[in-house]
C-alpha cells in the first residue's frame, strides 16, 4: 500500500479500500421481510418502522415509503443462510455489512473482523447502525432474525411486573412499533394487561394517521397527548379539514384512549356520529363506561344501530334523574316502547319498568346484535364513497367561503362518483334554490336523494331533505305540501326545532293570508302558537341532554356534516345558540298572542325568557305593547271587574 495512504486513516484511500472490502469480503445482511398491501402488491427487502405513519422499504437505489394503514400483512422471509449476529452497518451507498463489529473511538472508524483479518470503515460513510435487537441509531426499527423470541421475552417481562424487566420490555415493544402489533393483540387475547394495551393503542394511533400528517405536523401525536383539551380539539379540527374521512379511524381510537379528556371525546363522538362511522363508534362503545358509553350508545342509535340499547336500559337505574330521562326518551324514540317508566317516579315503580325493559332486550337482543355485526363489517366505505365524501366536504367548504361555482362543481362530481350517496344530492339541492333560485332543479335533486337506498345514519340527511322541500313549497305558498314535508322531517327527528319553527310559521302565514272565516283563522293562529311551543319543548329536551351527555352538535342545526363551524363549536357556544333559538320561538308566540288579543301570554313569555336568559329586542318591544294593551283593557277605577277577572302576569295559559 502506498505510504501516503497508510498515513491517512480517514482519507479517501482508506475509504475506497474499506468499501472494496465491503463488496468483496464482508458478509452481507440479507432481506428478511415481505409486505403485502391492501391492493395486492408484494414488497420484500429491509423494512424499517419510522415511528410514525410510515414504513420504509430500503434498497441500494433508494427507499420507498409504505403507509402503514395500507399494509394487509407482513412476514419474515426464510433465509437460506442465517443472519450473522451483532451490529449491522448500513452505508450511505445502501450496502450493509454485519458480523463482529466494533467502533474504534481513536480513529472514528467501524472495525469488522473477517476471516482474513479486519476491515475499517470511516464513521462518515455509515448511514446508520442496527443493534442486535433491531433498534437503529436513527430511531428506526427493523426486524432481526431472532425477533419473535425477543418480542415474546419483552411481553413476558412486562407481565412479570419486575421493574427492570418491565421497563426493558416496554421499551422494546414500543421501539418495535408496527412489527409488535400482531404479537400484542395475541397477548391481550391470552391475558389482559394494562401496559400492553397502552403500547398497542399507541401503535394503532400511529397506524391510523393519514398520509403526510407527521410531515405537515411533526409533533401531531405528542400534541394530542400533552396539549390542553381545547388545543387538541383545534388540532383535530384543522387535521379534519385537511384530511377529511381519512382521519375518522384516528378519532375512533381516541375514544379508546383513557388519557383523553371529555372535551376531545365529545368532539370525536360528534364527528363520528354525523359522518356515520359505525365501526369506530361500535369499538368505542364496547370499551367505554358510564356517561361516555351512554353518549356512544346514543350516537349509534342516531345512526340506526341499536346495540347500545342495553346501555340505555342500564342508564334507567342511574341516580341522576336527568340521565334517566335522556335514556328513557331515546328508548322511546328507538323502540316505540315505554313500559310505564317515569324518570321522576318512585324507585319501586321504576324497577318494575326496568324489569320489563330487560325482558324486552332478552327477546330482541339477537336480532339487534346481528344488525350491528352487519353494520360493523359493512362499515368500510368503498373507494367511490370515500371519494364522493371528500368531494362533498370540499363543496361544503367552498360554499361556506361564498365560492358557489366551485361548490356546485364539487357537488355535481360527488353525485357522479357515487350516485348512491344521499348527502351530495341534498347539498346540491340546497345550493340551487338558495343561491341560484332554481326551485325546480332543487326539488328534482331532493327527490333523487330520497330515491337512494337509505344507509345507516342517513336519517339525518333524510330529515334535512324533507325540511328543505318544505321550505321550497312554503316559498311558493303551497302550504299543504309544505306542511306534509315538514311533518315528515319532525317524524324523523322530534327534536328538530328548525322544522318546528318553519311548521309554525307555515300555519301563521296561511292564517294571515287566508281571507276566509275569522274563527277558522283564529284557530289556525292558535295551532301555530302551539307548534312554536312544541319547538321550545324540543330545545329544552336537548338542553337537558346536553348537560349529561356533553355532545357537541345541535340537532336543530340545519348545517350538514363536515361543517367547519360545527367542529369548532364549544359547549358555551352551543348554550348561547340554544338561548337565541328559545328567544326566537318565544318572540313568535308573543307576536301571535298580540294578534289574538292575549297580552297576558306575551308578559308570561317575557318572564320565562328573562328567567332562562333568552331575552331579545323583539320580546322587549312586544312587552311594552302588551302592558299598554293590558292597561287599556282594565276598567276605570271604581267600576266592577268583569266576570272572569284580569289576566295574571306569568300565567301563559290564562287566555289560551
Amino acid at each position: 500500500m502506498n505510504p501516503s495512504c497508510r498515513r491517512m486513516r480517514g482519507s479517501s484511500c482508506v475509504s475506497i479500500l474499506a468499501l472494496l472490502l465491503l463488496v468483496v469480503f464482508s458478509p452481507m445482511a440479507q432481506a428478511d421481510i415481505k409486505i403485502r398491501t391492501l391492493d395486492g402488491v408484494v414488497l420484500a427487502g429491509r423494512i424499517y418502522d419510522l415511528g410514525n405513519e410510515y414504513l420504509e422499504l430500503a434498497g441500494r437505489l433508494g427507499s420507498n415509503p409504505i403507509l402503514k394503514r395500507n399494509v394487509k400483512s407482513w412476514s419474515q422471509v426464510e433465509l437460506e443462510t442465517s443472519e450473522p449476529p451483532g451490529i449491522i452497518l448500513v452505508f450511505l451507498s445502501g450496502h450493509e455489512v454485519s458480523g463482529s463489529v466494533r467502533f474504534d473511538t481513536g480513529t472514528s472508524e467501524w472495525v469488522v473482523d473477517l476471516e482474513l483479518g479486519s476491515a475499517r470503515y470511516p464513521d462518515s460513510e455509515v448511514k446508520r447502525t442496527i443493534q442486535p435487537n433491531g433498534i437503529c441509531s436513527d430511531d428506526r426499527f427493523t426486524v432481526r432474525c431472532d425477533f419473535e423470541d425477543r418480542i415474546k421475552r419483552a411481553i413476558a417481562g412486562v407481565r412479570s411486573g419486575e421493574p427492570f424487566a418491565s421497563r426493558e420490555g416496554s421499551e422494546f415493544l414500543r421501539a418495535a412499533g408496527f412489527f409488535s402489533k400482531r404479537f400484542l393483540e395475541e397477548a391481550l387475547v391470552d391475558e389482559e394487561n394494562e401496559e400492553i394495551r397502552r403500547i398497542l393503542l399507541e401503535e394503532r394511533l400511529r397506524m391510523a394517521l393519514p398520509e403526510g400528517v407527521t410531515k405537515a405536523r411533526p409533533n401531531f401525536l405528542e400534541q394530542l397527548s400533552t396539549s390542553k383539551p381545547n388545543d387538541r380539539v383545534n388540532l383535530l379540527s384543522e387535521a379534519l379539514m385537511e384530511n377529511g374521512s381519512d382521519l375518522y379511524p384516528l378519532l375512533g381510537l381516541l375514544l379508546l384512549d383513557d388519557s383523553q379528556s371529555a372535551t376531545v371525546r365529545s368532539f370525536a363522538v360528534d364527528i363520528l356520529q354525523r359522518t356515520h362511522s359505525i365501526k369506530e363508534l361500535i369499538l368505542a362503545w364496547k370499551s367505554s363506561q358510564a356517561h361516555a358509553q351512554l353518549a356512544l350508545a346514543i350516537a349509534l342509535g342516531e345512526n340506526g344501530v341499536y346495540i347500545g340499547i342495553i346501555t340505555l336500559i342500564d342508564a334507567l337505574e342511574l341516580d341522576e334523574e336527568a340521565a334517566r330521562a335522556i335514556a328513557a326518551g331515546k328508548l322511546l324514540e328507538y323502540t316505540g316502547e315505554q313500559f310505564g317508566f317515569d324518570p321522576a317516579g318512585d324507585a319501586a315503580t321504576r324497577a318494575s319498568a326496568v324489569k320489563l325493559w330487560r325482558e324486552w332486550w332478552h327477546g330482541n337482543k339477537d336480532q339487534i346484535e346481528k344488525i350491528a355485526v352487519s353494520a360493523f363489517h359493512g362499515a368500510e366505505a368503498s373507494q367511490e364513497r370515500r371519494r364522493a365524501s371528500d368531494l362533498w366536504r370540499q363543496g361544503i367548504e367552498s360554499e361556506a367561503l361564498g365560492r358557489f361555482d366551485a361548490a356546485e362543481h364539487f357537488y355535481r362530481n360527488a353525485t357522479k362518483v357515487d350516485p348512491t350517496a344521499m348527502g351530495p344530492f341534498v347539498s346540491f339541492g340546497i345550493l340551487l334554490y338558495q343561491q341560484r333560485s332554481d326551485f325546480e332543479g332543487a326539488l328534482t335533486l331532493f327527490r333523487r336523494a330520497l330515491g337512494r337506498d337509505a344507509g345507516l345514519g342517513d336519517e339525518i340527511i333524510e330529515r334535512l331533505c324533507y325540511y328543505h322541500i318544505g321550505r321550497i313549497y312554503q316559498f311558493g305558498l303551497d302550504f299543504d305540501r309544505s306542511r306534509v314535508a315538514l311533518l315528515k322531517a319532525i317524524q324523523l327527528d322530534p327534536n328538530y326545532s328548525d322544522a318546528w319553527f318553519e311548521l309554525g310559521r307555515n300555519l301563521y302565514e296561511e292564517a294571515i293570508l287566508d281571507s276566509g272565516d275569522i274563527e277558522q283563522r283564529k284557530m289556525q293562529l292558535i295551532e301555530a302558537r302551539d307548534t312554536f311551543k312544541n319547538g321550545i319543548q324540543a330545545l329544552v329536551r336537548y338542553r337537558g341532554g346536553l348537560v349529561v351527555v356533553d355532545r357537541t352538535n345541535l340537532p336543530f342545526d340545519s348545517s350538514l356534516p363536515f361543517s367547519a363551524r360545527d367542529h369548532n363549536r364549544s359547549l358555551r357556544d352551543i348554550r348561547i345558540r340554544i338561548l337565541e333559538e328559545l328567544g326566537r320561538f318565544r318572540g313568535r308566540i308573543s307576536a301571535i298572542s298580540l294578534i289574538l288579543g292575549d297580552p297576558g301570554r306575551v308578559i308570561a313569555e317575557h318572564k320565562a325568557a328573562r328567567i332562562e336568559g333568552s331575552l331579545n329586542e323583539e320580546l322587549a318591544r312586544m312587552l311594552t305593547v302588551a302592558k299598554r294593551l293590558q292597561r287599556e283593557s282594565e276598567p276605570p277605577e271604581g267600576e266592577p271587574v268583569p266576570s272572569g277577572g284580569v289576566i295574571e302576569e306569568g300565567n301563559p295559559d290564562s287566555h289560551n
